[in-house]
Protein backbone atom coordinates (compact mmCIF):
# COMPACT_ATOMS: atom_id res chain seq x y z
CA UNK A 1 0.00 0.00 0.00
CA UNK A 2 1.76 3.66 -0.91
CA UNK A 3 2.31 5.86 1.78
CA UNK A 4 3.85 9.36 1.77
CA UNK A 5 7.61 9.35 3.22
CA UNK A 6 8.79 12.81 2.83
CA UNK A 7 5.99 14.17 5.91
CA UNK A 8 5.66 14.61 8.95
CA UNK A 9 3.18 12.43 9.09
CA UNK A 10 2.72 9.32 7.01
CA UNK A 11 -0.51 9.08 4.95
CA UNK A 12 -1.84 6.85 3.17
CA UNK A 13 -3.42 7.29 -0.80
CA UNK A 14 -3.95 5.84 -3.49
CA UNK A 15 -4.19 7.11 -7.28
CA UNK A 16 -6.63 6.58 -9.87
CA UNK A 17 -7.05 7.10 -13.51
CA UNK A 18 -5.60 9.38 -16.09
CA UNK A 19 -5.46 13.00 -17.13
CA UNK A 20 -5.42 16.40 -14.80
CA UNK A 21 -4.39 15.55 -11.54
CA UNK A 22 -7.08 16.51 -8.69
CA UNK A 23 -6.70 15.58 -4.90
CA UNK A 24 -9.75 14.89 -2.49
CA UNK A 25 -10.00 16.06 0.58
CA UNK A 26 -12.56 14.20 2.67
CA UNK A 27 -14.82 15.45 5.95
CA UNK A 28 -15.23 14.90 9.29
CA UNK A 29 -14.46 11.60 10.89
CA UNK A 30 -13.91 10.22 7.02
CA UNK A 31 -11.10 8.52 5.52
CA UNK A 32 -10.62 7.80 1.35
CA UNK A 33 -12.66 4.68 1.80
CA UNK A 34 -15.72 6.79 2.00
CA UNK A 35 -15.91 7.96 -1.16
CA UNK A 36 -18.32 6.67 -3.37
CA UNK A 37 -17.02 4.02 -5.32
CA UNK A 38 -19.36 5.32 -8.51
CA UNK A 39 -17.84 9.14 -7.59
CA UNK A 40 -14.16 7.98 -8.19
CA UNK A 41 -14.98 5.58 -10.86
CA UNK A 42 -16.25 8.30 -12.83
CA UNK A 43 -13.94 10.88 -11.92
CA UNK A 44 -11.12 8.72 -13.43
CA UNK A 45 -12.25 8.67 -16.35
CA UNK A 46 -11.30 12.19 -17.03
CA UNK A 47 -8.62 12.99 -14.58
CA UNK A 48 -5.99 11.28 -12.31
CA UNK A 49 -7.68 11.42 -9.07
CA UNK A 50 -5.85 11.35 -5.71
CA UNK A 51 -7.15 10.17 -2.57
CA UNK A 52 -5.65 10.15 1.09
CA UNK A 53 -6.69 9.37 4.52
CA UNK A 54 -6.84 12.44 6.51
CA UNK A 55 -3.83 12.24 9.52
CA UNK A 56 -5.55 10.13 12.26
CA UNK A 57 -8.14 8.36 9.77
CA UNK A 58 -8.29 4.87 7.89
CA UNK A 59 -4.81 4.23 7.20
CA UNK A 60 -2.64 7.23 8.11
CA UNK A 61 -0.72 7.70 10.87
CA UNK A 62 -2.72 8.85 14.16
CA UNK A 63 -0.95 11.43 16.34
CA UNK A 64 -1.98 13.31 19.12
CA UNK A 65 -1.57 16.69 17.89
CA UNK A 66 -1.57 18.20 14.50
CA UNK A 67 -5.13 18.61 13.81
CA UNK A 68 -5.20 22.21 12.95
CA UNK A 69 -6.37 22.95 9.84
CA UNK A 70 -3.05 25.11 8.57
CA UNK A 71 -1.31 21.41 9.64
CA UNK A 72 -3.38 18.81 7.90
CA UNK A 73 -2.94 21.74 4.69
CA UNK A 74 0.45 21.03 5.44
CA UNK A 75 -0.33 17.49 4.78
CA UNK A 76 -1.64 18.04 1.28
CA UNK A 77 1.18 19.85 0.07
CA UNK A 78 3.48 16.90 2.03
CA UNK A 79 1.39 14.68 -0.11
CA UNK A 80 1.78 16.47 -3.58
CA UNK A 81 5.43 16.88 -3.08
CA UNK A 82 5.60 13.19 -2.39
CA UNK A 83 4.17 12.62 -5.73
CA UNK A 84 6.09 15.65 -7.28
CA UNK A 85 3.22 16.99 -8.32
CA UNK A 86 3.74 21.00 -8.30
CA UNK A 87 -0.04 22.28 -9.05
CA UNK A 88 -3.58 20.09 -8.86
CA UNK A 89 -6.69 20.95 -9.12
CA UNK A 90 -8.04 20.74 -5.38
CA UNK A 91 -11.45 19.56 -4.33
CA UNK A 92 -12.60 19.19 -0.22
CA UNK A 93 -15.77 18.36 0.94
CA UNK A 94 -17.02 19.30 4.48
CA UNK A 95 -14.22 19.59 6.54
CA UNK A 96 -12.01 19.15 3.74
CA UNK A 97 -13.27 21.71 2.15
CA UNK A 98 -11.78 24.11 5.37
CA UNK A 99 -8.69 21.79 4.70
CA UNK A 100 -8.58 22.98 0.92
CA UNK A 101 -9.81 26.97 1.75
CA UNK A 102 -6.26 27.15 4.21
CA UNK A 103 -4.22 25.25 1.28
CA UNK A 104 -5.62 27.72 -1.24
CA UNK A 105 -4.63 30.93 1.21
CA UNK A 106 -1.35 29.48 2.12
CA UNK A 107 -0.30 27.78 -0.71
CA UNK A 108 -1.94 29.51 -3.90
CA UNK A 109 0.83 28.53 -5.89
CA UNK A 110 -0.23 24.89 -5.46
CA UNK A 111 -3.71 25.01 -6.73
CA UNK A 112 -5.28 25.10 -10.28
CA UNK A 113 -8.88 25.30 -9.64
CA UNK A 114 -10.81 24.82 -6.34
CA UNK A 115 -14.06 23.14 -5.99
CA UNK A 116 -15.27 23.66 -2.46
CA UNK A 117 -18.25 21.47 -1.64
CA UNK A 118 -20.98 21.39 1.17
CA UNK A 119 -18.32 23.43 3.14
CA UNK A 120 -18.58 26.54 4.98
CA UNK A 121 -15.85 29.77 5.72
CA UNK A 122 -15.98 29.70 9.99
CA UNK A 123 -16.37 31.89 12.10
CA UNK A 124 -19.14 34.36 13.11
CA UNK A 125 -20.36 35.15 9.39
CA UNK A 126 -20.93 31.26 9.15
CA UNK A 127 -24.29 30.53 9.75
CA UNK A 128 -24.12 27.21 12.33
CA UNK A 129 -26.60 24.14 12.01
CA UNK A 130 -29.18 23.84 14.94
CA UNK A 131 -27.87 22.31 18.15
CA UNK A 132 -30.32 19.79 17.90
CA UNK A 133 -28.30 18.55 14.34
CA UNK A 134 -24.80 19.23 15.57
CA UNK A 135 -25.36 17.33 18.78
CA UNK A 136 -26.46 14.10 16.01
CA UNK A 137 -22.57 14.66 14.71
CA UNK A 138 -20.83 14.62 18.72
CA UNK A 139 -19.39 10.96 19.43
CA UNK A 140 -18.61 9.78 23.20
CA UNK A 141 -16.65 7.10 24.70
CA UNK A 142 -20.02 5.23 25.60
CA UNK A 143 -21.01 5.04 21.52
CA UNK A 144 -19.87 2.13 19.22
CA UNK A 145 -18.84 3.62 15.93
CA UNK A 146 -22.24 1.99 14.33
CA UNK A 147 -23.79 4.02 16.85
CA UNK A 148 -22.67 7.09 15.89
CA UNK A 149 -22.62 6.41 12.17
CA UNK A 150 -26.65 5.90 12.33
CA UNK A 151 -26.40 8.84 14.69
CA UNK A 152 -25.57 11.15 12.01
CA UNK A 153 -27.58 9.66 8.90
CA UNK A 154 -30.88 12.12 9.72
CA UNK A 155 -29.05 14.97 8.90
CA UNK A 156 -26.20 14.24 6.29
CA UNK A 157 -28.47 12.19 4.04
CA UNK A 158 -31.35 13.72 2.74
CA UNK A 159 -34.92 12.53 4.32
CA UNK A 160 -36.30 11.35 0.40
CA UNK A 161 -32.57 9.68 -0.16
CA UNK A 162 -33.19 7.61 3.24
CA UNK A 163 -36.51 7.20 3.17
CA UNK A 164 -35.41 5.03 -0.51
CA UNK A 165 -32.24 4.01 -0.21
CA UNK A 166 -31.63 2.20 3.49
CA UNK A 167 -29.60 -0.47 2.05
CA UNK A 168 -27.17 1.76 0.17
CA UNK A 169 -26.98 4.16 3.24
CA UNK A 170 -26.24 0.52 4.94
CA UNK A 171 -23.76 -0.85 3.52
CA UNK A 172 -22.07 2.62 2.59
CA UNK A 173 -21.91 2.58 6.37
CA UNK A 174 -19.99 -0.55 6.34
CA UNK A 175 -17.41 0.40 4.28
CA UNK A 176 -16.60 3.32 6.54
CA UNK A 177 -16.36 1.58 9.56
CA UNK A 178 -14.04 -0.67 8.07
CA UNK A 179 -11.07 1.85 8.93
CA UNK A 180 -13.10 3.65 12.30
CA UNK A 181 -11.70 7.06 13.08
CA UNK A 182 -11.02 6.75 17.05
CA UNK A 183 -12.77 9.21 19.40
CA UNK A 184 -9.86 11.26 20.50
CA UNK A 185 -9.05 12.56 16.29
CA UNK A 186 -13.06 13.27 16.08
CA UNK A 187 -12.42 15.71 18.70
CA UNK A 188 -9.32 17.63 17.79
CA UNK A 189 -11.65 17.81 14.11
CA UNK A 190 -14.02 19.15 16.17
CA UNK A 191 -11.95 21.65 18.09
CA UNK A 192 -10.26 22.47 14.92
CA UNK A 193 -14.02 23.16 12.78
CA UNK A 194 -15.10 25.42 16.04
CA UNK A 195 -11.74 27.67 15.31
CA UNK A 196 -11.89 27.62 11.72
CA UNK A 197 -12.38 31.07 10.23
CA UNK A 198 -11.46 32.27 7.13
CA UNK A 199 -13.77 34.93 6.36
CA UNK A 200 -11.75 37.94 5.81
CA UNK A 201 -9.51 36.07 3.82
CA UNK A 202 -11.75 34.59 0.93
CA UNK A 203 -11.24 37.31 -1.49
CA UNK A 204 -7.27 36.18 -1.58
CA UNK A 205 -8.07 33.23 -3.15
CA UNK A 206 -7.42 33.61 -7.09
CA UNK A 207 -8.11 30.09 -8.28
CA UNK A 208 -10.75 29.85 -10.68
CA UNK A 209 -13.47 28.40 -7.97
CA UNK A 210 -16.56 26.30 -7.84
CA UNK A 211 -18.52 26.27 -5.02
CA UNK A 212 -21.31 23.54 -4.51
CA UNK A 213 -24.27 22.07 -1.94
CA UNK A 214 -27.06 20.14 -1.74
CA UNK A 215 -30.11 22.69 -0.91
CA UNK A 216 -31.30 20.13 1.75
CA UNK A 217 -28.54 20.22 3.86
CA UNK A 218 -29.08 20.91 6.94
CA UNK A 219 -25.98 20.51 8.61
CA UNK A 220 -23.78 23.07 6.56
CA UNK A 221 -27.02 25.10 5.44
CA UNK A 222 -27.02 26.23 1.68
CA UNK A 223 -26.55 30.06 2.66
CA UNK A 224 -22.61 29.43 3.85
CA UNK A 225 -21.68 28.48 0.28
CA UNK A 226 -23.68 31.87 -0.82
CA UNK A 227 -21.51 33.73 1.31
CA UNK A 228 -17.94 31.52 0.16
CA UNK A 229 -19.51 32.63 -3.30
CA UNK A 230 -19.85 35.78 -2.88
CA UNK A 231 -16.51 36.73 -1.15
CA UNK A 232 -14.44 34.41 -3.65
CA UNK A 233 -13.59 36.39 -6.72
CA UNK A 234 -15.48 35.50 -9.69
CA UNK A 235 -16.95 32.09 -8.04
CA UNK A 236 -19.44 29.72 -9.64
CA UNK A 237 -22.08 28.78 -7.26
CA UNK A 238 -24.31 25.48 -7.85
CA UNK A 239 -27.04 24.45 -5.80
CA UNK A 240 -28.27 21.40 -6.05
CA UNK A 241 -32.12 20.32 -5.82
CA UNK A 242 -32.94 17.90 -3.42
CA UNK A 243 -29.55 16.66 -2.24
CA UNK A 244 -28.31 17.06 1.57
CA UNK A 245 -25.13 17.27 3.04
CA UNK A 246 -23.68 13.72 1.79
CA UNK A 247 -24.64 14.95 -2.24
CA UNK A 248 -21.76 13.33 -3.31
CA UNK A 249 -23.07 10.07 -2.26
CA UNK A 250 -27.15 10.27 -2.97
CA UNK A 251 -25.89 11.79 -6.76
CA UNK A 252 -22.22 10.29 -7.29
CA UNK A 253 -22.07 10.35 -11.14
CA UNK A 254 -24.00 13.23 -11.86
CA UNK A 255 -21.88 15.44 -8.98
CA UNK A 256 -18.66 13.48 -10.98
CA UNK A 257 -19.80 15.18 -13.98
CA UNK A 258 -20.00 18.37 -12.37
CA UNK A 259 -16.65 18.28 -10.97
CA UNK A 260 -15.30 17.04 -14.24
CA UNK A 261 -17.00 19.81 -16.45
CA UNK A 262 -15.69 22.56 -14.30
CA UNK A 263 -11.94 21.05 -14.38
CA UNK A 264 -11.60 19.70 -17.83
CA UNK A 265 -13.35 22.49 -19.95
CA UNK A 266 -11.79 26.17 -20.81
CA UNK A 267 -12.35 28.62 -18.09
CA UNK A 268 -14.89 30.44 -19.69
CA UNK A 269 -17.05 27.69 -19.98
CA UNK A 270 -16.25 26.14 -16.69
CA UNK A 271 -17.85 29.48 -14.99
Amino acid sequence: MPFTTNSKVSLYYNVAGDGPAVCLINGYRLSSFAWPVAFIDRLAERLSVIVFDNRGTGRSEKPDTGYEFADMAADVTGLLDHLQLPRVHLFGFSMGGAIAQEVAIRHADRLDRLILFGTFCGGIWAEPASLSVFNRLMVTEKQTPEEAARLAWPVTYSPGYLATHAETVEQQMRRELRYPTPIFVAQRQMESLRKFDRYRDLPRIKAPTLVATGDHDVLVKPRNSKILASRIPHARLELLHDLGHRAIWEAPEEIADLVGDFLTRPIGGAR
